[in-house]
């Protein structure tokens, strides 16, 4: 049993890099076409990264708490990125979808995933925070309401 244990852990710890690891420099277009680099975001402090789409209901819900976060820390520094994977077919729907639910934050088109698939997978919602050295520093996929209490004690941990 132990020795299952430790193969376990062995095979475990690349795997662990994942979750605390430079978080990949990418450039993507918001919904006015202007283009975003994170790595010149990060200059100006945290980013915070929210990869949806306008089919997912779990994504959806998660976005009233990003547009929350977003209010309490951009003072701060915080900059708040709603990655959109919607194809270009079903992509006419997130600029309405924003504007009529009253969010700040930038969104920034992802139609073919690349950058999703940078960060592993093609899920979502996938939500990370990076901190202002690129190092991600949350890190979590899915929503269920509650999900959000992880991710505000991480915020107001790293604004102390």
């Amino acid at each position: 049993m132990r020795g299952l244990v430790a193969i376990l852990l062995l095979t475990m710890v690349p795997f662990c890099n994942l979750f605390a690891d430079q978080a990949p420099d990418f450039t993507l277009t918001d919904l006015e076409g202007n283009r975003v680099k994170l790595s010149e975001a990060l200059k100006k402090g945290p980013v915070l990264i929210d990869f949806w789409a306008t089919w997912c209901k779990p994504c959806l819900q998660e976005l009233s708490h990003i547009n929350e976060f977003d209010k309490k820390y951009r003072s701060k520094g915080l900059q708040s990125f709603a990655i959109t994977i919607d194809s270009p077919k079903s992509q006419s729907k997130v600029k309405p979808f924003i504007k009529g639910s009253g969010y700040q934050f930038k969104v920034l088109l992802d139609q073919d995933m690349e950058v999703r698939k940078l960060f592993g997978g093609k899920d979502v919602p996938l939500t990370l925070l990076i901190d202002k050295k690129g190092e991600v520093v949350f890190r979590h996929l899915g929503y269920v309401p509650g999900d959000e209490k992880n991710l505000g004690d991480k915020l107001q941990a790293l604004f102390k």
